[in-house]
């Protein structure tokens, strides 16, 4: 009995001993395979470029809907753009908890609900423009199909004084079929009934692309494999003023998503070089800032200047390429505000005198919520550009080699918020000219100058980054990523890497020599960058800013602490020593008021890469942010300085610094672009 019972209290424990080293086991294996797992997610999700990678996609939109509204994160997150030893550019949620609590989408607004009067229709076989006359829009306006009316345009022609249009000559009356002449690339019209010119049906305006015979008899545009070698891809760069990599997604989830299929890669590591439109511009469509530009050219701020920088479309123009440029917005076009424009018209085609007529000459409007003009006639403002665009890509796109900047700053610059009431409108564009073939033939860059630089964006803890980190897109053709895989291994490779709007300058000039003459001279890099190099080629992992050109105030790569120490309240009132300094010395003393301390938002010191982020010790020196407000007109700045606490010394350049709220009504007595952020005036000073 005892033996037996031995026997049974062996065997339990035995079975007992299996079970438990089973379900260990088990544990274990579970285990394994759930970090495996998420490992391989994770990497597929960093790694990842193509836009037809389910998993990239999932994880990247895993907080938000396609109608942008968020929803809980699936997948691991990404933490940083850029993970380096000298470069920890952090990941932002674009529906954070503190966007979300100030960020309303807006809805989409039209401009008119009646249908076209007049068309201008461009004949395949005579390469002319056709005006046709919807005769059954007419009898609706005025109710009858009896009563006469007239039909005229005035044309539109460049002043080249002022970089604008002449006077608009007499009324040329067309009637049905009427071939536009060559001469017309814009126009102004309108009908009227025949009885009472008064009575107005329907006015409107128009951009013409009016062809341009290739000079050579030899066609340039070749499509058959053995001529491959010689085939020329076309630029085209689709631009859109103040939004993040960050804000898109937020606002414009819809574009966002088309902007992640196949052949697209996008620069996650592209930071901005300096404050607003026109230096950041310049670097990429010169390789020049504009100190540079001064020292060694001509100074910009005079007549003539512009004709003498060496702009991308004059290297592409050699190399065979038409040119375009048109920007909406025209008061504050990028060459034009408080600059005095192209004395020479720059482009082969080039629309500001077009707009600036359209604008003049017809009624606008503005949303509830808009401070730039929303509608100019019949048509949302950005439209013009967006069609003249699609005019242009439909004469050549399937002929010739072309480059064209198509920019809008209508829908973007003041709100944050405002792309979003353009979302769908932006996406039916490019899918139509995916549907007029423009992405088989060519190059496309989808990008921004900088994100937003004032508003309620800046003042959450992304503000920073939004600001600084401006999105940016490039496409290939499939030909194109056929004939150059290494071209399209190599934005694989930079997507999460350091980079620049000088490496895009070089890049378009390695563009320029692919399509240039066999043999002929490498072009000369972006001048201000000396190691920036094509995107075409992999970017250094261990990338600095300044090796790509990013001045210290703008860099993202290191990051900040903020503090709250009684002796870091001493840097804000001696930054603003030094703006006071600055306008004396430019001698606008007797125009701008003195600026003094209102309060401090906040003080971050930076952290190396030898430092521990919580371990952190007072230091000597050390670079700094702040971000204060003067009492004068309520302005807010924001800083990086060099602070010496012993001495009590600020190192700062002060036309670095940034004004983060607007400036446009507290500095209208100068005319100074870089003094103006500083300056309020003493007339513009508020009670």
């Amino acid at each position: 009995m005892y033996f037996g019972s031995a026997i049974s209290h062996s065997r339990f424990k035995w079975l007992g001993i299996c079970f438990l080293t089973m379900f260990l086991i088990y544990c274990l294996t579970n285990q394994d395979m759930g970090l495996n797992t998420r490992n391989s997610i994770y990497k597929m999700h960093a790694s990842s470029t193509g836009p037809s990678d389910s998993v990239r996609d999932h994880s990247e939109n895993s907080t938000h809907r396609l109608d942008g509204s968020p929803k809980s994160s699936e997948l691991p997150q990404q933490l940083y753009y850029v993970e380096s030893p000298h470069c920890k550019m952090p990941y932002i949620d674009p529906f954070s908890k503190e966007v979300l609590a100030i960020y309303k989408p807006m809805a989409f607004e039209t401009c008119t609900k009646e249908s076209d009067l007049v068309t201008p229709i461009f004949d395949v076989n005579r390469k002319r423009y056709v005006l046709h006359i919807d005769e059954g829009v007419a009898a609706k306006i005025l109710n009858s199909s009896e009563i006469e009316y007239n039909c005229y345009y005035q044309e539109i022609t460049r002043s080249a004084e002022h970089d604008s249009y002449n006077d608009l000559p007499p009324r040329i009356y067309f009637s049905q079929g009427y071939v536009v002449p060559l001469h017309v690339e814009g126009m102004i019209l309108g009908c009227s009934e025949a009885a009472n010119d008064s009575n107005v049906l329907q006015t409107d305006a128009f951009g013409l692309i009016q062809y341009k015979p290739y000079p050579s008899a030899v066609p340039i545009r070749k499509t058959a494999p053995a001529q491959a070698a010689q085939r020329k891809p076309s630029v085209i760069m689709f631009g859109i003023d103040s939004i993040s990599r960050i804000n898109l997604r937020r606002t414009m989830p819809k574009v966002y998503k088309f902007l992640t299929r196949s052949g697209w890669y996008e620069m996650q590591g592209y930071n901005k070089v300096a404050d607003n439109t026109f230096p950041n511009l310049m670097a990429i469509l010169s390789g020049f800032t504009p100190d540079t530009v001064k020292e060694a050219i001509c100074n910009t701020d005079e007549k003539g200047c512009f004709a003498r920088i060496p702009f991308i479309w004059k290297f592409l123009k050699d190399a065979g390429y038409l040119t375009a440029y048109a920007e909406d917005t025209c008061n504050i076009n990028t060459f034009n505000y408080v600059k005095p424009g192209f004395s020479l018209q720059p482009t082969d085609y080039y629309y500001r005198p077009l707009l600036r007529a359209f604008e003049s000459e017809m009624k606008t409007w503005k949303c509830a919520k808009c401070t730039i003009n929303y509608c100019i006639g019949r048509r949302i403002q950005s439209s013009y550009i967006y069609d003249y665009a699609k005019e242009f890509t439909r004469r050549y796109v399937d002929e010739r080699p072309i480059w064209g900047l198509f920019w809008s700053s209508s829908f973007s610059h003041d709100d944050y918020a405002m792309p979003s009431k353009m979302a769908d409108f932006v996406l039916q564009y490019l899918l139509d000219f995916e549907t007029d073939g423009v992405f088989n033939e060519s190059i496309v860059i989808f990008f921004s100058d900088h994100g937003s630089r004032f508003g309620k964006l800046m003042y959450l803890s992304s503000g920073f980054l939004e600001e600084r980190l401006p999105m940016m897109f490039i496409y290939l053709p499939p030909w194109f990523r056929a004939q150059y895989p290494e071209f399209a291994e190599a934005l694989t490779a930079n997507r999460n890497r350091l980079t620049s709007n000088y490496d895009l300058h070089n890049t378009l000039k390695h563009i320029a020599e692919i399509a240039g003459l066999p043999n002929s001279a490498p072009l000369p890099k972006a001048n201000d960058c000396p190691r920036c190099q094509s995107l075409f080629y992999p970017v250094n992992a261990t990338r600095t800013c300044a090796d790509a050109g990013i001045p210290e105030h703008y860099c993202t790569c290191k990051p900040y602490k903020r503090i709250s120490v009684e002796w870091a309240d001493r840097i804000a009132p001696r930054v603003i020593d030094r703006m006071n300094d600055y306008l004396w010395g430019k001698n606008l003393s007797s125009l701008c008021t003195n600026l003094t301390l209102s309060y401090i938002h906040k003080t971050e010191i930076q952290i190396g890469p030898e430092q521990k982020f919580h371990e952190l010790q007072k230091m000597d020196v050390a670079v700094y942010r702040t971000k204060f407000k003067v009492q004068q007109n309520s302005a807010d700045f924001f800083a990086t300085v060099v602070y010496n606490n012993v001495t009590n010394n600020v190192d700062v350049d002060v036309e670095k610094i940034s004004r983060t709220n607007s400036y446009a009504e507290d500095s209208t007595c100068i005319n100074d672009k870089i003094a103006k952020l500083y300056c309020i005036c003493i007339k513009d000073l508020k009670p």
